[in-house]
Formats: structure tokens, C-alpha cells, sequence
């Protein structure tokens, strides 16, 4: 029985995920804003390009990642109940507010079952400074699999993308802000 690495693997896992996304783009176009796909997974030097999104954020307004191209984006899924998830907020208010001016934007993807009301019912009593959207498992699912398979499955987790849309860094699990800091000044 011929023996495969963990690169070997990771560029099968890599290839496997671009033709789901392509399917998942075609198939969903109909679909409308909320969820709708667009691109696919493609190699880049020193990561992975992030896949383009459609959703509507919490003000009703459309959230789409390529519009952010040329920012750095950190691009965090998470839930009202979860502890780590809240823990990291206050971090993502005050990074978007001092280096939002820098080129830095903070995107939250909630992964709430209970959807749009339990985040607007968190956010009255936890303000948050950046956009929020809703995910759905689709999207879920996709950025799941940019994580190496032993992360998957747990929230919080979070992405470092740079200005070319190429992820730069993930994180899962709760991080406090200075790996963030640590992370995002040499890409702004």
C-alpha cells in the first residue's frame, strides 16, 4: 500500500475543496444574496486565496469579502453562546477602531442556529463596531476546510486575510488581541 504525507494530503484536500466550491457557486446562483458563492479555492503563493461571499449583514445591507480587496480582513465565525467567541469581541471593537483607519477591517460571521434575532438580541447588551452577518452551513462548512483536520469543528475560528484576499493566518480558539496585532501590522 503505497504511504501518503500530510503535503500530499493537503493539496488533495485543497483540490477536493475547489471542485465543491465551484459546485456549490453553480448551484446556488439562483438562490439569491443571502447566500450566494462566487469563486473558487485557488493556490496561492504563501496560502490559500479566500473564497468570495455574498451574505446580508445585520443592517440589511449586502457583505460581500471582495469588496474588502486591497484591506486586511479578519474574518471571524462565532456565536452568542459561545464563552471564547464573547471573549473575543471587545478585542475585534477596539482593533477596528485603531487600525481601522490603517486598512484593517473585522468582519464577524455568527454561526447562530437561532440566526439573525439572537444576534440582535446579544448585540443590545454587547455592542460590536464591525459588520456582522449571519452564515449559513454552507459557508460554514467551505472556511471549515481551510483549517487542517484536526481544528475543525470548533468556534471560535478566525482568518488573517491580506490585501490580495490571500489567507495569511487562522486561528481556533480564543486568542488574546495582541496575537492579532502580532499578526495584522506587517500585513497593513
Amino acid at each position: 500500500m503505497k504511504r501518503y504525507n500530510a503535503a500530499t494530503i493537503s493539496v488533495a484536500l485543497v483540490a477536493l475543496s475547489a471542485l465543491n466550491l465551484t459546485a456549490c457557486a453553480e448551484g446556488k446562483k439562483d438562490e439569491g444574496e443571502k447566500s450566494a458563492r462566487t469563486g473558487v479555492v485557488e493556490q496561492q503563493s504563501g496560502g490559500i486565496k479566500a473564497a468570495d461571499f455574498t451574505l446580508t449583514d445585520l443592517a440589511g445591507k449586502p457583505l460581500k469579502l471582495s469588496e474588502y480587496q486591497g484591506k486586511v480582513v479578519i474574518l471571524d465565525f462565532w456565536a452568542t453562546w459561545c464563552g471564547p467567541c464573547v471573549k473575543e469581541i471587545p478585542h475585534f471593537n477596539e482593533l477596528s477602531a485603531e487600525y481601522g483607519d490603517t486598512g484593517l477591517v473585522i468582519l464577524g460571521i455568527s454561526v447562530d442556529r437561532d440566526g439573525e434575532p439572537a444576534v440582535n438580541k446579544f448585540k443590545e447588551k454587547s455592542p460590536i463596531n464591525y459588520r456582522v452577518a449571519v452564515g449559513d452551513n454552507d459557508l460554514y462548512n467551505i472556511y471549515q476546510q481551510y483549517l487542517p483536520p484536526d481544528e475543525r469543528g470548533g468556534i471560535p475560528f478566525t482568518f488573517i486575510i491580506d490585501k490580495q484576499g490571500v489567507i495569511r493566518q487562522h486561528f481556533v480558539g480564543y486568542r488574546p488581541k495582541e496575537v492579532f496585532v502580532e499578526t495584522i501590522k506587517p500585513l497593513l
